[in-house]
């Protein structure tokens, strides 16, 4: 770990701890530096070798970064996209694994405002809400967000077993922010799709334990088949059937837990065909076949009562 003049720049960068594992979250590295006009970037005396390279060679991170600009321009390059332009306000996203190469204008310079970050949590966020073909947010380096990772670097340049789980929270907090203010600051063509996702999910609750017929669905909503399972599945983690079934094995698990009915008789409550079929379906979601999670909820009321 290595930090420096905190008026100028700050950087910190930390091993693996075993509570990220636990939180499903670390931060590997983070800082802040200005870069006035004609100042040589990236700076050389306080990055370790991974974190530099030369612009001919571009680089490649194995974990995510967030890089926050508040003043100046540059220009971003990466393996998805070839050449994007970068403003003051703008958040621009590394992805790991992904070639890339980014630095101000040297005319200009830029403030920028950085953290990195990895953990099976951290991932299951960022693939389910950004992607490497648009790597930018514009106008996300507000007030809040810089306040945000420059909090995240003073903590993390002196974190202890004690301080690392406000760390990690602050860094779930950083993308949960990031991913609400894409979601407010959609365009109104993504708003427009997004709600008819929305009506589509409604009427999936509605109708859960129902044959619904989807292709007839998407095109209720004006949307190809293709594009509407697609974006319901981008927007949700799920495929529509996928959606409905994850709903039927839920109320299914109520029941089996809450209620003296026979396998047979909440399969045909949940909407399955047959018993086999709910069992199959049951099984591969859960872990475990009807009966075995009635059984376990027994013992579990048996236990509790002696």
């Amino acid at each position: 770990m290595r930090h420096g003049r905190p008026e100028n720049y700050l950087t910190a960068y930390n091993p693996r701890g075993r509570d990220a594992l636990i939180w499903g979250v670390r931060v590997v590295d983070a800082g802040f530096e200005a870069f006035p006009p004609g100042k040589h970037y990236p700076a050389m005396k306080h990055h370790p070798a991974p974190y530099l390279y030369a612009w001919e060679k571009g680089r490649i991170f194995s974990e995510y970064q967030f890089l926050a600009i508040t003043r100046g321009r540059g220009i971003l390059e990466t393996a998805t996209c070839p050449h994007l332009d970068i403003r003051a306000g703008d958040v621009f996203i590394l992805f790991p694994g992904e070639w890339h190469r980014f630095r101000p204008d040297p005319k200009t310079g830029w403030d920028e405002n950085f953290v990195g970050f990895d953990g099976d949590y951290a991932r299951h966020l960022m693939q389910s809400f950004f992607t490497p073909d648009s790597p930018i947010v514009h106008g996300a380096a507000t007030p809040e967000t810089v306040k945000l990772i420059r909090k995240i670097a003073l903590v993390a340049k002196d974190t202890s077993p004690e301080t690392a789980p406000l760390v990690f929270a602050d860094m779930i907090t950083l993308i949960t922010q990031l991913i609400l203010f894409t979601r407010v600051h959609a365009s109104g063509e993504r708003r427009a799709i997004r709600q008819k996702i929305n009506t589509a999910r409604e009427h999936i609750l509605e109708h859960a334990f129902q044959h619904i017929n989807f292709r007839a669905l998407a095109k209720s909503l004006g949307l190809s088949y293709t594009v509407f399972r697609r974006t319901f599945q981008k927007e949700t983690g799920y495929a529509p059937l996928a959606y409905q079934l994850e709903i039927r094995i839920s109320r299914a698990r109520v029941l089996l837990e809450q209620t003296d009915l026979s396998v047979s008789e909440i399969a045909q409550h949940t909407g399955f065909a047959n018993i086999f079929y709910f069992s199959k379906m049951f099984s591969k979601r859960t872990g475990k076949n009807p009966l075995a999670c009635r059984r376990a909820v027994v013992a579990r009321k048996t236990a509790r009562a002696n």
